[in-house]
């Protein structure tokens, strides 16, 4: 596929990446997967490999909380109807009683998208020394997350929400009565065939890691060093680097494999993991009245958003031409997930776009345009 290679060495040539591997499929077989570019290029330069981990984001959301949601649903543990004060007693005021997991899972809780609670941490830490990380900060970030005020009734609007599946993150640890890391070892990372894909809790130093290179992402005044290794989210850092929101690390072909299991589920191969109801439910778009009419959020993935026009804002990072039944998500580090089950389609994209900084938005553009000449190379091709 040269032109596939063309397009991503063009995307190094223009800056909008440091460095990326794409993995492609079809029909369950991986027909595509390269690496391009540099996993470093500050304070010196190391090449990119198809091995390389990276800080995943917001894939987190889809990967391991919505995970562990389906799979305690199917256990009977919660349902989606469950109020979230019924987990969360400190979840209250206002209109928050009407919040329900449906909710947060599908982006329409009313809280806001983001809050800066690593600032609190961050001061508390100039205190008491080891602050940043511990048990304690965690417990604060739930206790503010649990505090923070609606922006619109539950139901009414969709806005995407770090804060909301935060508070996923604390549900499910107080379910399961384990963390959420321990969750993903004990109950999805076992369906896996590689170890590939892990959080990494503070304590644990990237840097004696002799079985994993990770792609660099910035250097935030407040952090004081060159991140690798480490989340790059900061409310997730100042939580210890395990959160419903952020916080997964793995490889591409690692990613493969997790979004394999959805997959499996929804065209019911072999015993999947996920039961097959739950899996076409948390991957289809949400319709109203229980999901804003404007919102392309299924449960934990997201679907393509309706073009307003041929190149409109409303344009999905999907592009043109993966149908509509299609599910994904995208990571703020520059990592992306879309699986069109209907021509058997899937893309793993993942590049630390925020190496050396995060002021670099061109991959908004360039996402869309990558998608479409997958789709035109491998289905039309």
């Amino acid at each position: 596929m040269k032109r596939l290679t063309k397009k991503m060495e063009s995307g190094l040539a223009t800056s909008v990446f440091p460095g990326a591997v794409l993995l492609v499929a079809h029909k369950k077989k991986i027909v595509y997967h390269q690496a391009f570019g540099y996993r470093m290029i500050l304070p010196e330069q190391h090449e990119m490999t198809c091995d390389t981990i990276f800080d995943l984001a917001s894939l987190t959301k889809p990967l391991v909380t919505a995970a562990a949601a389906a799979l305690l649903i199917q256990k009977n543990q919660m349902a989606l109807e469950d109020p979230v004060h019924k987990f969360l007693p400190g979840f209250s005021g206002q209109n928050k009683s009407q919040v329900t997991l449906f909710h947060l899972l599908n982006h329409s809780s009313g809280l806001p998208a983001w809050k800066a609670y690593y600032e609190k941490i961050a001061a508390q830490d100039q205190q008491e020394t080891g602050y940043i990380g511990s048990n304690k900060a965690k417990q604060a970030i739930y206790e503010m997350a649990s505090k923070e005020p609606l922006l619109a009734r539950p139901g009414e609007k969709s806005a995407y929400s770090d804060i909301g599946f935060i508070l996923l993150g604390a549900i499910i640890e107080k379910i399961a009565q384990t963390p959420l890391d321990q969750y993903f070892e004990q109950h999805i990372r076992p369906a896996l065939t590689s170890r590939d894909s892990f959080f990494m809790p503070l304590e644990e130093n990237p840097r004696t890691s002799k079985n994993h290179v990770f792609a660099a992402t910035e250097n935030p005044l407040w952090r004081k060093e060159l991140i690798q290794g480490r989340v790059h989210d900061d409310n997730a850092f100042a939580m210890g680097g395990i959160a419903g929101h952020a916080g997964l690390f793995a490889k591409a072909s690692d990613v493969y494999s997790l979004v394999l299991l959805w997959c499996d589920a929804l065209q019911e191969d072999t015993t999947p993991l996920f039961d097959p109801k739950i899996a076409r439910l948390f991957t289809t778009r949400q319709h109203a009245p229980y999901s804003p009419a404007e919102s392309s959020w299924a449960l934990g993935w997201d679907t393509p958003s309706r073009p307003t026009g041929a190149d409109g804002p409303g344009l999905s990072s999907s592009g043109h031409f993966f149908s509509p039944e299609s599910f994904g998500h995208l990571g703020y580090t520059g990592t992306s997930i879309w699986v069109d089950l209907k021509n058997d389609l899937i893309v793993i994209f993942l590049s630390n776009r925020v190496h050396p900084n995060r002021t670099n938005e061109s991959i908004r553009r360039f996402r869309p345009e990558l998608h479409d000449m997958i789709f035109k190379e491998v289905i039309h091709g």
